[in-house]
C-alpha cells in the first residue's frame, strides 16, 4: 500500500490524535517522525522536525476535505499540491 503525506503537525501526539479521528471512516494512517529514538519513546510534546501524517494514496482527496479545516495541505516546492 503506498501512503500520502497529507498534512505535518508540530509533535507526534498531534499527528496521532488526528489520524485517529480517521478511525471512523475507517482510514489507515501513520505518522513519521524524528522524535522516537532522539527523545524517547515517551516524548509527547514538540519535536524539531515534527511529524508527518500519512494515508492511503487513494484516500488523499477524501482525507484532506476532512481535515481541511485542521492542517493545511502540503505543498511540493513548486507550490503544487502533492
Amino acid at each position: 500500500m503506498d501512503f500520502k503525506e497529507v498534512a505535518s503537525f508540530n509533535s507526534r501526539l498531534e499527528a496521532e490524535a488526528v489520524g485517529h479521528a480517521l478511525d471512523q471512516y475507517s482510514i489507515p494512517f501513520l505518522v513519521q517522525s524524528a522524535d522516537v529514538g532522539m527523545f524517547g519513546p515517551g516524548m509527547t510534546g514538540w519535536s524539531p522536525q515534527g511529524a508527518k501524517l500519512l494515508v492511503p494514496a487513494d484516500r488523499v482527496e477524501e482525507v484532506q476535505e476532512l481535515l481541511s479545516c485542521l492542517a493545511p495541505i502540503p505543498e511540493d516546492e513548486h507550490g503544487s499540491l502533492e
